[in-house]
């Protein structure tokens, strides 16, 4: 019974009572549909809910291994984030209901990323001797830290789409494409404007033929989608790197509400 109580309540030692009540509710709707995914033999949603459990530990993996305490706001920004990317965006198809859903968790990421890069930096600043890092230098610390997370997320979201046959990098219509392969001959860029309507022919196990019509256009599957994730991403970044270059500049007596995402060097036992 302990067990299964640590599992769900399960959190970073700051977390106050409101953060586990929210873990605790968070878990249990993984796990219920978990077992429903098992015997329906889903296992791509079946390894999504392994998946959003596990990453469920991050904040108390991350205090442990680097010695932080994360502030109750933080952690409860990033326990809602997976929850959001996952289980309601892509096992409860919000990323399909809601337009801006996934723009709008991309840009978090993106913030969220930054504010962890930043702190990474900014403790070792203040706690290690010799080190005197300018305010300029941790912002572009930051930036590049959150774009290397955001690029690597789309790395996962292709391994994903390749070989678990999901379908996180979205699919678009588009009514226009560029490309050299269509004019083999000249190696020269062929360009197909207002289209219509595109027709797919395949085959099925049997060897019938299997025709798939997309109307109003051609079906791009996933570049626009990533150059989207990786721009929103930027925006998240370069708003959070201003924040921690004024936070880091004024010596912390400005912009005091940074202090909500940046963690505590933790206490030394």
């Amino acid at each position: 019974m302990n067990i299964i109580k640590r599992f769900f309540t399960s959190s970073t030692t700051t977390a106050n009572k409101k953060i586990i009540v929210v873990y605790v509710i968070f878990r249990a709707i993984a796990v219920f549909m978990l077992i429903n995914q098992i015997p329906m033999q889903r296992w791509g949603d079946a390894f999504l809910l392994i998946l959003t459990l596990a990453l469920f530990e991050i904040p108390k993996l991350v205090e442990r291994v680097f010695n932080i305490e994360i502030p109750n706001l933080l952690e409860l920004i990033i326990i809602i984030f997976i929850f959001s990317s996952t289980i309601l965006g892509e096992l409860s198809d919000f990323y399909g209901y809601f337009k801006m859903w996934d723009t709008a968790l991309h840009t978090l990421n993106g913030f969220l990323a930054a504010g962890v890069g930043f702190s990474l930096v900014y403790l070792l600043n203040r706690n290690a001797e010799g080190i005197n890092l300018s305010p300029l230098f941790l912002a572009i610390v930051t930036f590049c830290f959150s774009m290397t997370v955001g690029v690597m997320w789309e790395f996962f979201e292709y391994a994903a789409d390749r070989w678990g046959n999901l379908d996180m990098q979205k699919d678009r219509i588009v009514q226009e494409i560029n490309s050299v392969s269509i004019d083999v001959e000249n190696n020269a860029v062929y360009r197909i404007e207002d289209i219509q309507r595109t027709v797919i022919e395949s085959k099925d196990p049997s060897g019938d033929m299997i025709e798939t019509v997309i109307d109003h256009g051609y079906l791009d599957i996933g570049i626009i989608d990533t150059m989207k994730d990786l721009f929103v991403n930027l925006i998240g970044a370069i708003v959070f790197s201003v924040l921690g270059y004024l936070y880091a500049r004024h010596d912390q007596k400005k912009y005091r509400f940074v202090r909500n995402f940046i963690p505590k060097k933790g206490k030394t036992e």
